[in-house]
């Protein structure tokens, strides 16, 4: 094992109703909130009610700011910066999934400063400071509730970049099941890939494989496998949602160990920027390509994923293995209704030098821990995409 230092502030209270916790949780860090959220789920549902009359009676006042879409924007999170300095905002509570989070993470640093936010992104700048924030989870993906990384996108300069940094940390995280069961089936699947990828990425990650980190990442894979298609079937099976909230957030705060392979989030964020398409369906697409792409460097690893997270038999060769394992990947990807290329996914003719080259931004190579990917592996990786 490598040397390694693992740290999680982020208070995490986990089960039915601890929503109603969030009054007096966030009346600790401040007395005016912002509360940050996506679409009008929470407001048909009545979450948005509840959690405005719970920071009411322990003395919060409340701000909201709606409307923050997937992929989230550098733009949206400029015009909440700009309300929370209008408003005074001491604390922002984020009350959905990774997006929503996110925009909270990149908030909180330009609610302090002056200078524009996408300076934190682009790597010009650090932060400093940044205002607290609290969050109530109501999608189970990313694991933004309990880590310090965020990602934005530019509209303007059509990039994707992630930043991560100590003060971004949230100070709580709220998680109740109950609040993932009216998360359409779709969504779910394309939140439990992302899950499933996260530990994937860390698997194959060679500089750091051992027996614990493994099991590990296989125990996170296996869950999704099973849980998810339970969660589709009978969206309020608590079990279920409770399985895969958990598996989220274990599978990207260095649970499972800090380092990755990552090859296939970074070719997501340029098919996501380019083309919109959910990040957990990019990833749904790209990882069997990449298996399909490096199997014939290391079929001996493909075939351990394959018989202890697929279930492929021992009886067969490591490389019959591997290709089963894959073909039984793609299986489950198709069965929870998600696409297994670009054309199934409604892109036509893409470009796959250009994507490449976006991907590579100058640099030789990607995804170094496992095997070394140059300009043309990622251009052939793509064009195993189209189908």
């Amino acid at each position: 094992m490598k040397d390694f230092v693992f740290h999680l502030p982020t208070e995490i209270v986990f089960g039915k109703g601890v929503e109603s916790r969030v009054g007096d949780m966030t009346a600790a860090y401040g007395k005016k909130a912002m509360i940050l959220f996506g679409s009008d789920r929470i407001k048909k549902n009545g979450l948005l009610d509840r959690i405005v009359l719970n920071l009411q009676e322990a003395g919060v006042e409340s701000v909201l700011f709606g409307g923050i879409t997937e992929n989230p924007l550098v733009s949206t999170a400029e015009e909440a910066v700009a309300l929370a300095k209008k408003e005074h905002i001491e604390v922002l509570l984020a009350v959905g999934g990774g997006s929503v989070i996110d925009t909270a993470k990149a908030v909180s640093i330009g609610a302090l400063s002056e200078c524009p936010v996408w300076d934190f992104y682009n790597g010009t700048r650090s932060p400093e400071q940044t205002l607290p924030t609290g969050v109530i989870l109501t999608m189970a993906a990313t694991a933004s509730e309990a880590n310090c990384t965020s990602v934005l996108s530019n509209e303007r300069t059509h990039e994707k970049r992630m930043m991560g940094h100590p003060l971004t940390y949230p100070k709580f995280a709220l998680m109740n099941p109950e609040l993932t069961y009216t998360v359409p089936a779709g969504q779910t699947a394309i939140g439990s890939i992302d899950i499933l990828a996260h530990a994937f990425e860390r698997y194959f990650d060679l500089e750091e494989k051992g027996t614990l980190r493994s099991r590990l990442c296989e125990a996170v894979m296996k869950t999704v496998i099973t849980e998810l298609p339970n969660a589709i079937d009978e969206p309020e099976d608590y079990d279920a949602r409770s399985q895969l909230m958990w598996a989220a957030t274990m599978a990207h705060n260095d649970m499972l160990g800090a380092g990755g392979v990552f090859a296939c989030h970074e070719m997501s964020h340029v098919v996501t920027e380019v083309y919109g398409l959910a990040h957990g369906a990019a990833l749904a697409i790209l990882m069997p390509a990449w298996c399909k792409y490096m199997l014939v460097r290391r079929p001996d690893v493909f075939a351990e994923f394959a018989r202890n997270v697929w279930d492929v038999p021992e009886t067969v060769s490591d490389m019959q293995a591997a290709q089963d394992g894959i073909q039984r990947f793609q299986q489950f990807i198709s069965l929870m209704g998600l696409p297994l290329s670009f054309k199934d996914a409604g892109i036509r003719n893409p470009d796959s030098s250009y994507l490449a080259k976006c991907v590579m931004e100058g640099r030789a190579s990607i995804g170094d821990t496992f095997d070394p990917i140059d300009l043309s592996g990622v251009i052939a990786i793509f064009e195993i995409c189209k189908g």
